[in-house]
């Protein structure tokens, strides 16, 4: 069930620096980080009736939105340095995304463990109930998390992206 997210994740890469060059990297961030939310939630919909198809649909499209958010945010990481900076610049990239992952993690199981029952103790339907229960919750976290892309200004990044953005002036 991951091959779909991998495969929409390779197949897409190509549309990223169009949606950059069109949007920005500020609106990107926002609305892809809306859409991941979005997305958690979408897979506590799936239950043992839902077909095999559409469970790799969904992860297709979770891929498309994971690949655009790991590519717009290392890049960005390197859109306003010299080559003098590149390696500090590579060297926060990094830690940044490793702490991401490790937040995320330490999120995803403070949530299971606040929604899934004893195992036990719970029977089958309990279990799903509390990791649809889970997913919900971390889906909303990840919206709300877009909070940190609102600070961006609408022209970062424009010398990766070639996006210009209209600022108003004054």
């Amino acid at each position: 069930m991951i091959m779909p997210q991998a495969l929409a994740a390779i197949s897409f890469k190509f549309t990223l620096p169009i949606i950059l060059r069109k949007l920005g990297y500020r609106q990107v961030l926002i609305a892809n980080t809306v859409m991941l939310g979005v997305m958690m939630m979408v897979f506590s919909t799936i239950d043992v009736g839902t077909p095999v198809w559409l469970i790799a649909l969904q992860a297709f499209v979770y891929g498309f939105f994971t690949s655009n958010q790991y590519t717009s945010m290392n890049t960005l990481a390197y859109a306003d340095v010299n080559a003098e900076q590149a390696a500090g610049a590579s060297t926060i990239a990094s830690t940044v995304q490793q702490m991401a992952v490790s937040f995320g993690v330490a999120s995803a199981s403070f949530a299971a463990a606040l929604f899934i029952p004893d195992h036990t103790h719970a029977n089958a339907a309990q279990m799903i109930h509390g990791i649809h229960l889970a997913l919900r919750v971390l889906g909303a976290w990840t919206i709300v998390s877009t909070f940190v892309f609102s600070e961006l200004k609408a022209n970062d990044g424009e010398a990766i992206s070639a996006h210009k953005a209209e600022i108003p002036a004054g």
